[in-house]
């Protein structure tokens, strides 16, 4: 299967990009190929991905000799689009940067990375919750005890593909079984809770992209107890992808502007304030290109 790609674009800063931890437990990257299983048809397929730089397209190969179905193939092709943000027309951005002071050094940087989303709304969720007040490292080692406690797994030459758990087996599970992971009380409890409202439809991905801004959905999802400006903002961001998300205390975009800017303190809030509005629609990619200056 072929997924064409827009241009400009290029694999390499996308796979270091997904590299950046081992711990990272929905997907691998192999000599320049990533590993993923998807769910559909009713079973799992594992996928292998590369880029044919040639034809300008990601070549998609499933491993597991399992048939997919053209609806499954569709679905598995509509995920890795959005996932890669493979449909977004960087020149417009690159165009915007090029005048900003700020960005202006980061382009050729990383030239052709695309914003790599959480395409699941609950899997966004999630790690938005689990990444609270902790550093990356321990993040991903919650995200992969949780994965491991409550996903699908299935095994392929010798290693262990995992499907994200979903809200509807997490919701009934207890907050006493959620603290075995390691979780604060108060995380334990915004997941039981946020999985409990997935799973019965009160949170969904469609209703917040129906908001008629991100202004207004980050006003919504921060009614939602252990949802904050922060994790409101990295859902905007990196799943419902709207452009004007703009993380602001972000520990990631603090020290990433203080190393670009050569400063000995991090950016004040009023700063940010002028950067977000500065940035305007390219708050998103601007933020996920000044994160890759420090990871």
């Amino acid at each position: 299967m072929k997924i064409i790609v827009t241009q400009p674009f290029k694999w390499e800063p996308i796979l270091d990009y997904l590299n950046r931890d081992a711990l990272e437990p929905m997907y691998q990257v192999i000599d320049g190929r990533v590993r993923r299983a998807f769910e559909v048809d009713g079973k799992i397929i594992i996928c292998e991905i590369t880029y044919d730089e040639l034809d300008k397209c990601l070549c998609v190969t499933f491993l597991n000799h399992q048939k997919v179905s053209p609806i499954g193939e569709q679905e598995i092709a509509d995920y890795i689009s959005e996932w890669l943000d493979l449909d977004y027309h960087l020149e417009a951005f690159y165009q915007f940067a090029e005048t900003d002071e700020l960005l202006a050094e980061l382009i050729p940087q990383f030239y052709g990375l695309r914003l790599v989303g959480v395409p699941d709304f609950y899997e966004a969720l999630v790690w938005g919750i689990l990444g609270q007040q902790i550093n990356l490292s321990f993040a991903y080692t919650l995200k992969k005890r949780f994965v491991e406690k409550y996903g699908k797994k299935i095994e392929y030459q010798d290693e262990v593909y995992w499907i994200h758990p979903k809200a509807e087996d997490v919701a009934k599970t207890t907050q006493e079984d959620l603290l075995s992971l390691r979780l604060t009380q108060r995380k334990a409890e915004y997941l039981l809770d946020v999985s409990r409202r997935v799973a019965s439809g009160e949170m969904s991905k469609s209703y917040y992209l129906n908001c008629d801004s991100a202004k207004e959905a980050e006003k919504d999802l921060i009614k939602i107890r252990g949802i904050g400006p922060w994790t409101a903002n990295y859902v905007l961001m990196r799943c419902l992808r709207m452009g004007e998300a703009f993380p602001m205390k972000d520990i990631g975009l603090l020290n990433g502007i203080k190393t670009i800017r050569g400063l000995d303190e991090k950016p004040t809030s009023g700063d940010l304030l002028a950067l977000k509005d500065q940035f305007g629609e390219w708050c998103s990619y601007a933020t996920f290109y000044i994160w890759r200056v420090l990871y």
